[in-house]
């Protein structure tokens, strides 16, 4: 986010404009702008009066007190006045056995912390001065050692405190606010001294001594709390929370009485509860002492637990694992609420109804593996309890200091992996038990708790009642990695500086609790304060309090405990069965790899009778994998909004994501595929269940495109990916439907090019290239002479802004994409434009497409005579997305328009590949059998014999007695295709993706029965 000088304070619009651009909603903008205006007013205040909380300067600069050149002996300055009152509680205290020792760790922890704020603004003032040209030295370290003489003097001490007051005076609050807690946890340990014995398993009466108080290195809540570990002189430990903690007692307590009726026996967590918070047993992490499969079990019941009680946030830093087994050591997020929310223009939207059943859903307590992405480009991080792991890539950058103690040092964002571990037996680890019976164990205890509730659920209610029902629990409004991004962005020394910058910065939260001004502004006050927001609410209530007392009386949509009460009532087998199909959903990502491989062999082998199989067959596996998505299509209740599924999501090959969701908008794997395929089942077998569903999705879709809504939610025009693959699926089930065109044709071809541009990228997959091919499959279709004139019109923007962002007409090199492949490459665009070239008579563009086609063709290496998946690298992939099957896809279609563009030696090549490689790895058409069982059959159409010459030169397989393809498909049918979720435990069995999932299985029968109207979507042709 760019960051004005703060020289110059910006006004309140600028600010809104600079920190705030994503901000549209006229009255959000209003309040912004008064939440601005006052923090500027108040600054004036405070600017006026003198300001007695600014610290004296430091001492002269020491060097050796500053080894590693990180200002440490400078922070340690300002912490100083805070030890004070440490020392003198410590020294007070019959419970603290060595008080120099407490006041030494609330040094080293306040030492951290007032790092993070002040380091960015000392780096620049370094860097202010060496391009002044103000530092003697000659060389950085030198110049490191004059600016820190400077910063310890009183002229730049007055300098430093003059430019940045606020940074300063809030330094100084933090450290004494930290001080008062450290002073209050003594205290509650003074008081509570006799009963903490027993919380330490195996501890006799003797009353336990402390010799050291360590405060949580994370975020702090209502005032500089934080979660604190306690260490006695004889090595046990134990924690504070500083919050009421009778969540933590009553949670126990409700396990207890569960592990009773169940016959379980997960442990539990003592507790001791003091005036403003408690102590609680420290849960050593270390491996369980049983069984992978008993492990596993002891998941599942704690899943069912966690389900009955609602509970959110268990995520991996929430739950350890001990010798006797999982734990969930934090517990104030149970009886999680519904908010009490506005209207919203998605009220009814099936999206929005399918995101609140998975956030209420097992899914949303984050016991489960559950990836968690910064944006689309982003692989993710596991935060799951028993899907984390260490090694992974954080999704979200860090603060890095490089280069200290030289006057070219700078705070840089890297990229971090994780190293926290907690002996939870991530899902990956547990090598002695299969992932697929991981889940099974899961699913058969977590449906034994379920039923149980469901057998008793008076029972079950008033236990929760009597353990849960009088106690206070945390609602997280936002995910803590939000709120500390933007607590990271208010130390940037020009908010230090500017009131109103700062104030911008912390109303980002706007951007998420926009529906809620009061709690936003909750949000605000405690972060400008240096806390992640703290709300508070109790089971029986619908008021969501802060530590400033009562944030809104109605905030929740009702009671806490009515919302669970509801639940387990409601408990049955339609629900069970729910909540165990999204368990299978938040393991795909897990699943083993070797098994996605179907083992088809495309050349019957010689000697062995052609299979067959009769009409019958085949539209009954259609209309099977149709009733299922009939049954768990997610309705609107709001027409003007699509109907969706909830499903394993993925938008293309390369992006590991299959994270459960509502399915988007796209062809490739959003509900416009599963549309697809219910219109041809309507074609096919007349029934109008099938066509209101497909209508259900396809209207809003279609009317939300026309009006350029989808445009307006950032959806790209791009092929299979965007807008292009949608308005084609439109346009085919259209027909599929028989309903007429009206002018659809026309208008969906004007938003296409409205939406084209460099910023859409060039490929067939998601870029221009795909909805240029789809211009021309709309223009094929039109028949009206106005709207086909309207349609060419669109296609001749859309190739005249993919040739632009190809480079032009005279682009010096023709490698036009990383990839030499069809989908994400250049094979992908060459077809296109020698088509559109031939079409529409442009020698240009047709010769463009020439140099692309013959820059791929030039690609093939010597030595295997195959070609790279990325240019001159030795990776080789065999799919229609990247590889020979999607070459010689591109290679068909660039003959159809350019007749011997490409020699018939390369396209036996290409042939004898697909054959050779580019089946039997896993049943999908995006990189698997259905796209090569295409491209063969549009192969043996268009070059007679060119798989026979395959097969008879060993390529494919065969013995040369024959081709032995005259049977393929209705043999990947019989051995792949037919209840392929029945037999296959991959990912693939469990999305309603069209290129990925059991939409493509479905469309490829349609296709195979009656190619005319259902057309190839590889090609959109």
């Amino acid at each position: 986010m760019f960051m004005n000088s703060h020289d110059v304070s910006p006004g309140t619009a600028e600010a809104l404009r600079t920190y705030l651009p994503e901000l549209t909603d006229p009255e959000l903008i209003a309040h912004v702008e008064e939440r601005l205006r006052a923090a500027a007013t108040a600054h004036e205040s405070e600017s006026a009066e003198q300001n007695p909380d600014l610290p004296e300067a430091p001492a002269a600069y020491d060097p050796s007190l500053d080894p590693d050149g990180l200002f440490h002996d400078y922070f340690r300055h300002f912490v100083a006045p805070g030890t004070g009152l440490v020392r003198h509680a410590a020294a007070q205290s019959p419970t603290i056995a060595a008080p120099q020792r407490i006041v030494d760790d609330f040094v080293v922890h306040q030492t951290g912390l007032v790092s993070r704020l002040m380091i960015r603004t000392l780096v620049e003032e370094l860097h202010r001065r060496r391009t002044a040209g103000l530092l003697d030295g000659g060389t950085p370290e030198e110049r490191y050692a004059a600016f820190r003489r400077w910063t310890n003097s009183p002229d730049g001490h007055d300098e430093l405190t003059g430019r940045y007051p606020h940074l300063f005076s809030t330094v100084g609050r933090q450290v004494e606010a930290s001080a008062r807690y450290v002073v209050e946890i003594i205290e509650e340990l003074d008081a509570v001294a006799p009963r903490l014995s027993a919380l330490v398993p195996g501890h006799g009466p003797e009353h336990l001594r402390v010799d050291r108080l360590v405060l949580g290195e994370g975020d702090t809540h209502n005032g500089g709390r934080s979660v604190a570990q306690v260490l006695f002189t004889d090595g046990a430990r134990v924690l504070y929370k500083p919050h009421p903690i009778g969540a933590e007692a009553g949670y126990s307590s409700f396990v207890s009485w569960m592990n009773g009726r169940l016959g379980t026996d997960l442990p539990t967590v003592a507790v001791v509860p003091t005036g403003h918070g408690g102590f609680v047993e420290f849960i050593p992490t270390e491996e369980y002492a049983g069984e992978q499969k008993d492990y596993f079990a002891r998941i599942g019941t704690l899943a069912g637990i966690l389900f009955l009680l609602r509970a959110t946030d268990i995520h991996f830093e929430n739950m350890v694992s001990c010798a006797a087994g999982p734990v969930v050591i934090d517990t104030e997020t149970l009886l999680s609420p519904r908010l009490n929310l506005p209207e919203a223009y998605d009220d009814g939207a099936a999206s929005k109804a399918g995101a609140l059943t998975l956030r209420e859903s097992i899914i949303g307590s984050g016991l489960l593996p559950l990836v968690v992405r910064s944006g689309d480009d982003d692989h993710g991080m596991d935060i799951g309890a028993i899907g984390y792991d260490t090694g992974q890539r954080s999704p979200y950058k860090s603060l890095s200091l490089q280069n200290p103690g030289r006057d070219d040092m700078f705070v840089g964002m890297v990229t971090t992996t994780t190293t926290a571990a907690n002996a939870n037996l991530a899902v990956q680890r547990a090598t002695q038990l299969p992932v697929n019976d991981q889940r099974d164990i899961i699913k058969r205890e977590f449906g034994r708790v379920l039923r149980y509730a469901a057998d008793h659920p008076d029972a079950v209610v008033d236990a929760v009642e009597e353990f849960l029902g009088d106690v206070q629990f945390r609602h997280v409004n936002q995910a803590t990695i939000f709120y500390t991004q933007l607590l990271r962005m208010a130390t940037h020394p020009h908010a230090m500086a500017d009131p109103v910058v700062r104030a911008a910065v912390l109303n980002r939260v706007v951007l998420r609790t926009g529906d809620s001004p009061a709690i936003a502004d909750a949000e605000v006050r405690q972060m400008a304060r240096g806390d992640v927001p703290y709300f508070s609410y109790t089971a029986r209530s619908r008021a969501l309090g802060s530590t400033d007392g009562t944030v809104r009386a109605d905030a929740l949509a009702e009671p806490p405990l009515t919302t669970v009460r509801e639940r387990i009532h409601g408990l049955d087998e339609t629900v069970i069965e729910r909540e165990l199909r999204l368990i299978d959903f938040s393991f795909v990502n897990k699943l083993p790899t070797d098994q996605e491989e179907t083992g088809f062999v495309p050349v019957r082998p010689a000697g062995r009778p052609a299979v067959a199989v009769d009409r019958g067959r085949f539209v009954g596996e259609t209309v099977r994998i149709g009733e299922r998505l009939l049954a768990t299509r997610v309705a609107s209740t709001e027409p003007r909004h699509p109907a969706t599924w909830i499903a394993p999501q993925v938008t293309t090959d390369s992006q590991s994501q299959w994270s459960p969701g509502t399915l988007g908008y796209d062809l490739y794997g959003g509900s416009p595929g599963p549309a697809l395929v219910l219109a041809g089942l309507a074609r096919e077998t007349g029934r109008a269940d099938f066509a209101a569903a497909a209508r259900s999705v396809l209207d809003p879709v279609e009317e939300q495109l026309r009006g350029g809504q989808l445009a307006e939610q950032g959806v790209s025009v791009g092929g299979m990916t965007g807008m292009a693959g949608t308005a084609y699926a439109l346009v085919v089930a259209r027909g599929l439907l028989d309903e007429p065109d009206a002018g659809r044709l026309g208008e969906l071809a004007r938003e296409l090019a409205r939406c084209s541009g460099a910023e859409a990228g060039t490929d067939f997959l998601s870029g221009m290239a795909g909805a240029l091919a789809v211009g021309l499959a709309l223009h094929e279709r039109a028949t009206d002479p106005a709207e086909r004139a309207v349609v060419a019109e669109a296609v001749r923007t859309i190739a005249a802004r993919e040739t632009e962002a190809l480079g032009g007409l005279g682009l010096e090199d023709a490698r036009v994409t990383p990839y030499t492949g069809y989908a994400h490459g250049a094979m992908g665009i060459a077809p296109v434009l020698l088509r559109y070239g031939a079409e529409f008579d442009d020698p240009a563009v047709h010769g463009l497409g020439l140099r692309i086609l013959g820059a791929v063709l030039d690609a093939q290496e010597d030595g295997d005579r195959d070609w790279p998946r990325v240019w001159g690298e030795p990776e080789r992939s065999y799919g229609w997305c990247h590889g020979a099957p999607g070459m010689l896809l591109g290679a068909l279609m660039s003959n159809a328009y350019a007749p011997g563009a490409v020699s018939r030696p390369v396209l036996d090549r290409l042939a004898g590949l697909t054959l050779a490689r580019g089946f039997g790895n896993n049943p999908t058409y995006c990189h698997g059998d259905l796209a090569c069982a295409e491209i063969v059959g549009l192969g043996q159409e268009l070059v007679p014999g060119l798989f026979g010459a395959a097969a008879r030169t060993g390529d494919g397989g065969s013995d040369g007695t024959g081709d032995g393809l005259d049977d393929l498909y209705p043999r990947l049918f019989d051995e792949v295709v037919e209840r392929y979720g029945q037999r296959s435990d991959t990912k693939y069995a469990y999305t309603n993706s069209l290129m990925v999932g059991e939409a493509g299985l479905a469309w490829s029968v349609l296709r195979h029965l009656d190619p005319g109207s259902h057309p190839s979507l590889l090609r959109f042709a």
